[in-house]
């Protein structure tokens, strides 16, 4: 049954939850949904689980996906709805999506911070994760982000200064670039962001800290520290509603190995870690990263790196606190964070190297990136532009309004790119769900040592690219458990060796031997199973002859 879905849209909360309730609805077989927490407004934070029947679904490799984290990133939650619908309407059709559903399980979370994407896409606001005010519950003095002009857009202020920073580019009147340290006698500007001042005394116009400071991407465990060194952190660890049932989800699901967190944007596909350079990190994780990273960039055209060390600006101040760090760190997920969408890409820049600390370009580089950003968006017919208009500032006098509709611009794509954007990511999301371990149990043998004796044997195999711990870190520090065998059985028991079997943690496409000697009659029926939390469970059933 095809449910109504569109690609190229941004839904909000109410319509995601419409989507959900359709979807269970058409596919009861496939999919469910429910609540793993409340948002610090009291909505629910809804989880879909996908998977086929057949094996329960905590028997399968687990694969997460969740979004908005950052309440205005709204481009995630477009992708993460893309991947439910692809797997829903492709299942018994599409060999990729009925193995994806067959023998893994999909833990897909659209939206964390649906607070404040209600606010982001209903008001003219911005705001980085939750509506609750942090650090302080009173607007501070200085500048604050106000819709002045009641157009619905919160864009720029410029306002004429001889003393500005900031002329009108001469290739382009829209634009504008900083002044030259030795320009004169020219019309310059002051620019702002368009709102209203606090205790303004008139003259001073300085930058107040925004009314929502807070960063729930930065409320994780690990690494955490203060707001006053770590802006945004919150309280203490996990202090967010938010943050606190994404960690108690992923805690509690043990079948989960592999995680993806959207985000925008910049085009590339963030891995771990944030605190730390790659020579400190897991070697055979690093390989793996960087090989399932390759394979992404060639799916999606993105750059590929760790966020300290190719996308960390100041890397003497790392970091802290991010999810991606708990979750691989202190989890022993692999996980990346996908910075989805860049305009400047879009229309034809240079593609950052992702190679080393990021570096700010020039005044002069900047100025052709953002010529090249005009010309595309002419030629594409975009409506991403407000023309400077004059307006009669309450507080500031004559200002004129105006500059780029950033929200589906730059932090999102306009709605047209969204289904390119979304059918790569879930390609690369298909790729990692596929390197994930996977139990078998191959070449049985049930050997007749003397009557009423058999020697049973069997390979237990990793057919996955990746460990059954889910990471090589994880199998060091004991968040899962290591891989069992077990033979079962009626009327027979165990004449030499255990029941279970310890087979520790596997590397990927690895396989070890059980064997055990039993006492049994001809004709029993004897089960062989194979465990692991993150790589499934696979049972053998057959009758000794």
């Amino acid at each position: 049954m095809k449910v109504p879905y569109e690609a190229a849209k941004y839904y909000n909360w109410a319509e995601i939850t419409e989507l959900i309730n359709a979807w269970e609805k058409a596919f009861p077989d496939l999919i469910k949904s429910y609540p793993i927490g409340k948002t610090y407004e009291g909505r629910d934070i809804i989880c879909m689980e996908l998977t086929a029947p057949g094996i329960a679904a905590s028997e399968k490799p687990g694969y997460y996906i969740d979004a908005n984290f950052h309440a205005g990133e709204v481009t995630g939650s477009a992708v993460a709805l893309y991947t439910v619908s692809w797997l829903l309407e492709n299942y018994g059709k599409d060999t990729e999506a009925t193995d994806l559903l067959d023998n893994i399980t999909w833990y897909i979370v659209p939206r964390v911070c649906i607070d404040g994407s209600e606010m982001y896409m209903h008001t003219p606001f911005t705001l980085r994760s939750s509506t609750r005010l942090f650090p302080h519950e009173e607007d501070q003095p200085g500048l604050h982000a106000e819709d002045m002009n009641d157009d619905g857009i919160i864009a720029q202020m410029r306002i004429k200064d001889p003393y500005g920073d900031w002329k009108v580019s001469e290739s382009d009147s829209r634009l504008m670039v900083r002044r030259k340290p030795d320009d004169a006698g020219g019309t310059y500007y002051k620019i702002y962001q368009e709102g209203r001042v606090v205790e303004f005394d008139g003259v001073e116009i300085p930058i107040a800290r925004p009314r929502w400071g807070l960063d729930v991407n930065r409320n994780m465990p690990a690494f955490w520290d203060i707001d006053a060194k770590q802006p945004g952190s919150g309280d203490y660890a996990l202090s967010e509603p938010e943050t606190k049932a994404v960690a108690d989800f992923l805690i509690g699901k043990k079948n989960i190995a592999g995680a993806m967190s959207y985000h925008t944007s910049g085009n590339v596909h963030l891995r771990p870690c944030c605190t730390i350079p790659d020579a400190q990190m897991n070697k055979d994780d690093f390989e793996a990263y960087k090989l399932l990273g390759t394979i992404g960039a060639e799916i999606t055209d993105y750059g590929h790196c760790s966020v300290y060390d190719g996308f960390t600006m100041d890397q003497s101040k790392p970091l802290r606190g991010v999810y991606l760090d708990w979750i691989y760190a202190h989890r022993g997920i692999l996980a990346w964070s996908t910075e989805l969408w860049s305009a400047q890409i879009a229309a034809g820049c240079e593609k950052p190297k992702f190679d080393g600390p990021r570096a700010p370009k020039n005044d002069k580089e900047q100025e052709a990136d953002m010529l090249k950003v005009f010309t595309w968006h002419d030629k594409e017919g975009l409506d991403g532009f407000l023309p400077w208009t004059n307006f009669t500032h309450p507080q500031l006098g004559e200002v004129e309004i105006g500059g780029w509709k950033n929200k589906y611009m730059f932090q999102n794509p306009p709605a047209q790119f969204l289904p390119d954007i979304c059918e790569k990511n879930m390609r690369f999301t298909n790729i990692q769900a596929k390197a994930m371990a996977r139990l078998a149990v191959r070449k049985v043998k049930a050997e007749k040592a003397a009557d009423g004796l058999y020697r049973v044997s069997c390979g237990v195999v990793n057919g996955g690219y990746l460990n059954t711990a889910g990471t090589a870190l994880a199998a060091t520090i004991a968040v899962t458990k290591e891989v069992e065998v077990t033979v079962e059985g009626e009327g027979f028991t165990i004449a030499q060796g255990k029941v279970k079997l310890e087979l520790g943690h596997m590397p990927g496409r690895s396989e070890k031997k059980a064997e055990w000697l039993i006492q049994a009659a001809s004709g029993t029926k004897v089960t062989i199973t194979a465990k692991s939390e993150r790589a499934g469970v696979c049972r053998h059933k057959f009758v000794l002859e």
